[in-house]
């Protein structure tokens, strides 16, 4: 039996010189997977704005990955809420049909203004069997809305498969089952267009001038009662390559609508595009001799041409002669070929990830003879081609943009996460704007300048003499006006104070008793909306990443890898050391050992990392693979790869979250890589474990504090240095910067072991348990009272007094603490964190004054009983529009801003992961007396502009 047409890849094979074989599959350990069919079938239906998109599975599918993309909605926002059955250990076990069914239920109740339901199937509901389709058919009997199920589990395929099979879900359920109110005589479908940033906008002003009427597109902005009569419109038009053309054919074929593929970036495609839609058009309509349209098509291409040109001018004298590397994928590609060529803007060399034979050709065509197509697109291969053509920019998709910063390189952001339109004559006229405030920023010859030890001793003796003479130019300048400077503000008094774990104290996974509940009950929800939890592997991949020349491999299907990095990437902005073993259907039906083993000895051979980190995901962990057994058996039949250390944590999606994982990872690094020493202990060498909650300037300053004691800390993981966001001369594909393997295996002769975060007293403890290593805890080392227990264990430690300088500090922290008070004073706080992260901030705000009106756990751990809240609970950010009602301040990762936007919070603390819409997160310092007093200032400052707008508000 033949295989569907949307499994058939075009142009497999090719014979000519240059040219990429687009059928070649992601493979173990390469580096180059591309995204999962779950995404691919993500990214076609989420836009549709009115739905209710349910994803079946446990929380890395949805939590990963929700309203992550840059698809924008001038209507319903009920598509960015993120829903998921989070299906849990016993779910997996005992089938997830029942909760599924319930799920669509409750969700179909409480969100009455839903035009429908989507219904996902993910890796580990497909790999258990559960019937998607039929508990769909079956709710769709008790809910008033269509229920329809998008059977696209990762395993099967690559993200093009996705977005075909997103097609055909679409055509069987959606299409045709309604007729337009109104048709109109010139009415087109849009297919591919998602109205990432608001291209679609930009496009439909040109549209209404020339009087054609978008019937329906597929999907940017779209509501769900459009789509359903698509199939009375008089053309198709393709706007994003191949992706979709098996929905425009079996449209074709049924309804005998003729399709083009068209682009609308830059003017000689817009112009094309509405040249080619106007012919279509004047055909279905009046036949070859009526002209309407294209004669309208002909004046406002005169005229906006005309426009454009004089606007794009002064920006393209700045951008000709640059030279560009572009990577994207499809349409773009070639497209985007010609925008940057109208600019003056040579391209050096082009990617084609998603593209098909034919945009390859449309690309060589357009570009320099000598430009490069670029096959391999690992982090290898993308830098190998940017120290060889040494561009002036990148134009490329988010997951490049920090590879390309880091190599001191301007970058443009073309894809999903963008800000800004780019379709159409304003779309171009944007588009040229960001290309020259981004290439032509002053920020690159700064950093490309030469480095102070690179300059000779003229150069370094003028710098010097600038310098001695600052002062006086300084004081040359004219003062200021009195009434231009802002006062400084009414200061108070006060002082506040938290809580404390005693050393050695111990965490894991419990179940809380009934008071920590929900309204103190039993949580009875099905569906977890708008999670604030992150996956296993997520956290485990962070610990991995604290190590030196570490690669991290998940064992999984090759989208979960793909989640991962964009959520750590977006946090950190940086370029993240994952692989995926890429599993595919058949090894997730036949199992994984093989793709595990491939994949190390891959990894190892390609990338010759230092260490390799292996992580498990729910499809491994439900199929049951073996991985000790797997890496044992590698380690028999490659003997050559004996000195690169493989460390292996269980971490399936569906037990617990980012905390759990982190902390299994540390247990697994202890357990693998600290050697048991018969040597005599150093005195001076103290092990830290630093939580998942610690950002890397965290971690520094905690490394200082115990230097400052005269002790030499082996911190495990470190990535203080690792994901502190620098750039170095050489960069790597794997993870530089943390703890040296050699160095954690001389963990074993440490005086002490310091943990910060009651989730690695486990690894702490395992420590003392082999070495006999005493472990000192703290749940938390900010406040005032939490920071002097760690000054005081490390003087007892050490036997030296508490430094001068840390004395200063605490001394400058009380005076925070004084001045800030007023501010905090009986202000009402919401949190939703995970719970390391919960017990430190809760503690801190209660200590300062605070009233903590409720606490969200990301997961049930112990010591959340003990937390100074009115209403402690495990909940998700839906819960949180409920509980913070009413708060002052929410804090939350930045996937929180939903909530405080809904309640009208104007006071987001973001803390937390991820936090992508401040820049700096990895940078903020909240540990110790100077981090503490940073803290006092951020929030006193966020209560502070906070009543001062609303006295603004109150005197208007």
């Amino acid at each position: 039996m033949a295989k569907p047409d949307y499994y058939d890849v075009t142009d497999c094979k090719t014979n000519d010189a240059g040219a990429p074989k687009f059928c070649k599959k992601s493979e173990p350990g390469e580096g180059t997977e591309r995204s999962c069919a779950y995404d691919g079938a993500r990214v076609v239906l989420m836009p549709i704005t009115d739905v209710i998109h349910l994803v079946h599975g446990p929380i890395a599918c949805a939590g990963n990955s929700w309203d992550n993309r840059g698809a924008r909605s001038s209507g319903s926002q009920l598509y960015r809420r993120g829903f998921t059955t989070e299906m849990l250990e016993n779910d997996v076990v005992f089938g997830g049909e029942k909760k599924l069914y319930k799920a669509i239920l409750e969700v179909a109740g409480r969100y009455p203004e839903a035009k429908a339901i989507f219904v996902y199937a993910t890796c580990v509901t497909a790999m258990t069997g559960d019937d998607v389709e039929a508990v769909c058919k079956a709710a769709a009997e008790k809910v008033v809305v269509p229920v329809i199920p998008v059977n696209t589990p990762g395993f099967i395929g690559d993200k093009n498969i996705g977005n075909r099979l997103a097609g055909e879900i679409l055509f069987k359920y959606v299409i045709g089952t309604a007729e337009p109110p109104v048709l109109g005589e010139y009415s087109i479908n849009l297919i591919g267009e998602y109205n990432i940033a608001g291209d679609l906008w930009g496009m439909l002003p040109l549209f209404d001038r020339l009087g054609i009427r978008i019937l329906s597109c597929f999907s940017g902005d779209a509501k769900f009662e459009e789509l359903r009569y698509a199939h009375r419109a008089r053309l198709n038009v393709i706007i994003c390559s191949k992706s979709l053309t098996n929905l425009a054919k079996k449209m074709q074929k049924t309804f005998g609508m003729p399709y083009i593929e068209e682009s609308f970036y830059g003017m000689t495609d817009t112009a094309k595009a509405l040249r080619d839609i106007a012919r279509e058009l004047d055909d279905a309509v009046g036949g070859l001799e009526k002209r309407v349209m294209q004669d309208r098509v002909e004046k406002l291409i005169e005229e906006e041409e005309a426009k454009c040109r004089t606007a794009i001018a002064p920006y393209r004298a700045r951008l000709e002669g640059k030279r560009a590397v572009l990577f994207t994928g499809g349409v773009k590609t070639w497209s985007m070929v010609n925008a940057l060529r109208e600019l003056g803007v040579e391209i050096l060399a082009a990617g084609t990830q998603n593209s098909t034979l034919e945009d390859f050709y449309r690309m060589k065509g357009l570009m320099h003879q000598d430009a490069k197509i670029i096959e391999d697109t690992s982090t290898a291969g993308l830098l190998k081609v940017m120290q060889e053509k040494m561009p002036d920019l990148i134009v490329a998709g988010g997951k490049t943009k920090f590879l390309a910063l880091k190599t001191r390189t301007p970058f443009l952001d073309i894809n999903h996460g963008r800000s800004h339109p780019y379709a159409g004559y304003e779309g171009m006229v944007t588009f040229a704007r960001q290309l020259d405030l981004t290439v032509n920023n002053p920020i690159w010859p700064a950093l490309n300048a030469a480095f102070p030890w690179e300059k000779s001793a003229m150069e370094l003796a003028a710098d010097v003499a600038g310098a001695a003479g600052h002062g006086e130019r300084f004081l040359a300048l004219p003062i200021p006006a009195a009434e231009s400077l802002c006062p400084p503000p009414l200061l108070g008094r006060g002082q506040g104070e938290g809580a404390v774990s005693p050393a050695g104290n111990s965490d894991g996974n419990v179940t809380l008793s009934p008071t920590l509940s929900h309204q103190g009950g039993v949580r009875i929800k099905q569906s977890t909306v708008n999670p604030q939890k992150n996956s296993p592997a997520l956290g485990a991949t962070l610990a991995f990443l604290g190590i030196d020349g570490m690669l991290g491999l998940l064992h999984g299907a090759q989208g979960c890898s793909t989640f991962i990095r964009l959520q750590l990437s977006r946090h950190f902005k940086e370029s993240i050391a994952l692989n995926s073993t890429a599993m595919s259907e058949d090894t997730a039906i036949f199992g994984g050992w093989e793709n595990l083993k491939k994949g190390i000895g891959r990894v190892i051979e390609k990338f010759d990392p230092r260490v390799v980190g292996v992580m498990t995901s729910g499809l491994t962990e439900t199929m049951g693979d073996d991985v000790r057994s797997a890496i044992v058996h590698f380690r028999r039949e490659n003997p050559q790869y004996d000195h690169v250390p493989v460390v292996w944590a269980s971490t399936p999606d569906y037990c617990g979250s980012m905390q759990e994982g982190y902390a299994a990872a540390v247990e697994a690094i202890v357990d693998a890589l600290v050697e048991e020493e018969d040597e005599a202990t150093i005195v001076t060498q103290v092990n830290l474990l630093p939580g998942v909650h610690l950002t890397p300037a965290d971690v520094e300053a905690l490394k200082e504090i115990t230097e400052s004691f005269g002790l030499t800390p082996v911190v495990i993981p470190d990535i203080s240095n690792a994901l502190d966001g620098h750039i170095d001369d050489t960069v790597s594909p794997l993870s530089t910067g943390g703890i040296t393997v050699e160095h954690i295996r001389a963990a074993g002769r440490s005086a002490a072991t310091l943990y910060i975060g009651d989730s690695l007293a486990k690894a702490a403890l395992k420590l003392k348990e082999r070495c006999g290593i005493p472990a000192y805890g703290f749940t938390s080392v900010t406040g005032l009272k939490e920071v002097d227990m760690l000054m005081e264990t490390l003087s007892a430690i050490s036997g030296r007094p508490i430094p001068e300088k840390h004395r200063r500090w605490r001394s400058r922290l009380t005076d925070a603490m004084v001045d800030s008070h007023y501010q905090f004073g009986n202000k009402k706080v919401a949190l939703a964190l995970e719970a390391d992260n919960l017990k430190t901030l809760t503690g801190f705000l209660a200590g300062m004054g605070c009233e903590v009106q409720a606490a969200l756990s990301a997961t049930r751990t112990r010591g959340l009983d003990a937390l100074p809240s009115a209403t402690v609970f495990v909940g998700d950010l839906e819960d949180l529009e409920t509980a913070a009602l009413g708060a002052d301040l929410l804090v939350a990762n930045s996937n929180g801003r939903q909530a405080a936007a809904k309640l009208g919070i104007k006071a987001h603390l973001r803390a937390g992961l991820p936090v992508f819409d401040r820049l700096g997160a990895h940078q903020k310092m909240w540990v110790g007396y100077r981090g503490t007093m940073n803290l006092v200032f951020e929030v006193a400052n966020i209560f502070q502009a906070n009543a001062k707008e609303s006295q603004k508000l109150a005197h208007n």
